[in-house]
């Protein structure tokens, strides 16, 4: 109760010492001069719309993963391009979605965890497979537009419940591929 009510007198204190935020000069056209140090805008050779498709097809084909138990994508995959250096998506990833009896505070039989498990254990290296194959097709989009010197980095970062036994279990997999070598190296973490 004394928390709530010290926290909110320091909001209150703080929002009320806020300055207003300060006008602009007016200036004309002949006398406004660019800052010296200010870089000037360049247009993205891969435009948000582009990248939002690509995030789009990564969702479904990890989605698509796993065959009978298939990969689960628990948040939306991003993607970013830098000019010069590439593009990486990721992904947080559950290798098998949780049984749907299983709540919060729902009790876990042995057998419900070991059949979990395997089911997690089995999209290993199908999930591999999948962001390696993402990692070749993103390379080769006209799409993406890269430089043969850029690079393409596809990752999915793994998601575990607190009863969950990690022994064995990668907590991240990423698929790196460089242009110019043309191969793409697996880091399973």
């Amino acid at each position: 109760m004394k928390l709530t009510i010290i926290l909110t007198a320091i909001a209150v204190v703080s929002a009320s010492a806020q300055t207003a935020p300060m006008k602009p000069a007016a200036t004309t056209a002949s006398t406004a001069k660019p800052a010296a140090n200010m870089g000037t805008a360049e247009t993205a050779p891969v435009s948000l719309q582009v990248l939002r498709g690509l995030e789009r097809g990564m969702d479904t084909r990890i989605a698509t993963t796993g065959g009978k138990i298939p990969c689960n994508v628990l948040s939306s995959s991003r993607g970013i391009y830098v000019s010069g250096l590439g593009a990486v998506f990721s992904a947080e990833v559950e290798l098998a979605p949780t049984p749907g009896s299983v709540g919060v505070f729902a009790n876990i039989s042995p057998q419900q965890k070991a059949r979990y498990r395997q089911d997690k254990l089995a999209n290993v290296p199908l999930l591999e497979q999948t962001l390696r194959d993402m990692a070749l097709s993103l390379a080769a989009s006209p799409a993406l537009r890269l430089a043969d010197n850029e690079q393409v980095v596809v990752a999915a970062r793994l998601v575990y419940r607190s009863w969950e036994d990690l022994t064995g279990m990668p907590g991240q997999i990423v698929a790196h591929l460089d242009r110019r070598g043309g191969t793409v190296k697996m880091e399973v973490q």
